[in-house]
Parts: structure tokens; sequence; C-alpha cells
């Protein structure tokens, strides 16, 4: 058997169902229930979400293809750390909360048929130092903050 080409994509040791889309509506304060399924004690883990906003002051909104999603930060943008819930920590369970304040301090807020964009990201960290230490970041996409005619 012929062995694959060193640059070869076809295996990835390290998989997972890829990036995910959130869509909230600006002043919403959601809750995303998680459960990390390799884990069975929270004990001893740090774990940090963020969003971190997305340049998208110059997208093409009336583009029908997808194309118009953003795809740089915005420069000078915001870094919002989400609160994250965890009433038990014995358990792998957890909730990250996106805040109803989330886009109060973006540069480019949402409009009617001009969404805000951002980037979120899960980190999970054990507790060993150095070389021994975990770091997992098992759930990352984007965030779509829609018009809300109540936050005006």
């Amino acid at each position: 058997m012929a062995r694959s080409r060193i640059n070869s994509k076809s295996r990835d040791l390290v998989q997972d169902r890829g990036a995910v889309l959130v869509s909230v509506v600006r002043g919403e304060q959601i809750h995303m229930d998680m459960t990390l399924n390799w884990l069975t004690n929270l004990t001893g883990y740090t774990l940090t979400a963020k969003i971190v906003e997305a340049d998208s002051a110059s997208l093409d909104h009336t583009a029908t293809d997808g194309s118009q999603l953003p795809t740089a930060v915005k420069t000078g943008g915001q870094v919002v750390t989400l609160p994250i819930i965890d009433t038990t920590v014995s358990d792998n369970a957890f909730v990250v909360v996106i805040p109803e304040t989330l886009v109060d301090n973006f540069t480019t807020k949402p409009l009617p048929e001009k969404p805000s964009y951002g980037w979120i990201g899960l980190e999970v960290k054990d507790n060993a130092s150095g070389n021994a230490q975990k770091i997992w970041k098992p759930f990352r996409g984007l965030v779509e903050i829609l018009y809300s005619p109540s936050e005006a």
C-alpha cells in the first residue's frame, strides 16, 4: 500500500464536528448548556469563553450567496469574556452565558438587515503545568448579532 503525501488532509487525528453558528438578537441574554463528554468531573479545570468582535462594517449585506461573512478581527475591537455558571463542579456540565450587553461596546452595532459579527470560543485547561498541561478548544464559531427594535 502506498503512503499518503506528507501534507495530505485525508485524515485528521484531532477531530470535531466543526465550527458552529450562534445567532442572537441584540439585548438577549442566552444560556448555552455545555457538557464535556470526555470528562466526568470539572474539579481542577479552568474554563474560559470569549467573543472577539469581527470587522463587519464593510460587509455587503445584500449578497445572498453567503459569501459576505467577516474574515478579519476588528482592529481595536472588543474582546468579551463570557460568564460561566458551574454550580456543580463534580460533574461535566456547565452553562456559558452570552450577556445582554454583548455589543454595547462593539464598534459596529447591528442594524436592520445588517448584523454585527464576532467569533466565539471555549478553552478548557487542566491543572497541570508546563508540557504536562492539556488545553482543549472544544467549541468555536461565528456569532451573528441581529438588530432589535427594543434596543433602539
